[in-house]
């Protein structure tokens, strides 16, 4: 029979990984040793990347301390396999201590680096830390194609943080520079952010305004942010403007059509109320269930 060697173990360790296999791929891990050898960056990586992937947090962070301890210095790769967890789980602790990590240890800041704290930091809420990243990518790759391509994903990121930390002014600013300054092509998820950002901070008649400019049709998330924020901020006049427009599109979030419905039932306009009901059932909207997760002394619950 011929011999194992690491390469050979943690080939059988990524396609375990690959599959969503993690407690055969743990065990073939703990096995390396067994047999005298000793895990290296691509062993560990793998790893990682598997806990990563399932969106287990604790799992990743606990092996990459592990990989630490062990005096198996950390790579690009490592980075990037790991941060996604914390964006999933919103644990902004652990994701600020990575981000610390690669400055302490030299790591060279990346496209895929820069990407993965983009979206790490945009999830947990931290929209200075975003767009810090953002600020610096773009200063260092500005003459990149592959940053350039990129560009159009980071910014939605970037956006989407300031909607959520009530930076709409800053946001607004980094909106209108997107194709003037970056020479970014503004896109509907893009509108989305913006629009969202103008109703969480009650500025409705912005938000109509760009709906009705914007040269993209309205989506679901988009017309969703916007009667939720006529509901929220009193606004009924303005959703009832865009109200038929909207209906005769193809959208398939029940979201938007449920809050109309409640717009129009507040004034007592019943027909109305009947004729988006019937909108949902030819369409078959059904609402999803939700979930949390909620991080108590580093752990994820």
């Amino acid at each position: 029979m011929v011999e194992r060697d690491v390469v050979s173990w943690t080939s059988m360790i990524s396609g375990y990984c690959n599959v969503g296999k993690i407690e055969q791929a743990v065990l073939l891990f703990e096995n390396v040793k067994l047999e005298g050898l000793e895990p290296n960056n691509f062993t560990w990586n793998a790893m990682i990347a598997c806990y990563a992937r399932r969106g287990d947090s604790n799992g990743a962070f606990a092996c990459f301390s592990r990989m630490t301890k062990e005096g198996i210095k950390p790579n690009n790769v490592t980075v990037t396999g790991i941060l996604p967890a914390f964006g999933l789980t919103g644990s902004i602790q652990k994701g600020r201590e990575i981000h610390e990590l690669i400055y302490r240890m030299g790591l060279d800041m990346d496209v895929f680096i820069a990407t993965a704290l983009i979206d790490m930091h945009s999830k947990c809420g931290s929209v200075k830390d975003t767009r810090n990243v953002f600020e610096m990518l773009h200063v260092k790759n500005v003459a990149s194609v592959e940053c350039n391509d990129r560009m159009l994903w980071e910014a939605r990121h970037v956006l989407s943080g300031c909607s959520h930390d009530g930076s709409v002014e800053k946001g607004l600013k980094i909106y209108r520079s997107m194709e003037e300054k970056y020479g970014v092509e503004i896109s509907k998820e893009h509108y989305h952010c913006v629009v969202d950002m103008l109703c969480r901070s009650g500025r409705m008649s912005e938000a109509f305004e760009l709906i009705k400019q914007m040269p993209v049709e309205i989506t679901d998330t988009i017309a969703g942010a916007f009667f939720n924020g006529c509901k929220i901020h009193g606004r009924r006049d303005l959703a009832k403007l865009i109200a038929e427009e909207i209906l005769k599109m193809g959208l398939e979030n029940p979201g938007g059509f449920v809050t109309l419905s409640n717009i129009y039932a507040t004034d007592g306009e019943w027909r109305e109320v009947e004729n988006i009901r019937r909108v949902m059932r030819e369409k078959t909207a059904r609402k999803k269930p939700g979930f949390s997760l909620v991080e108590k002394k580093n752990e994820l619950l």
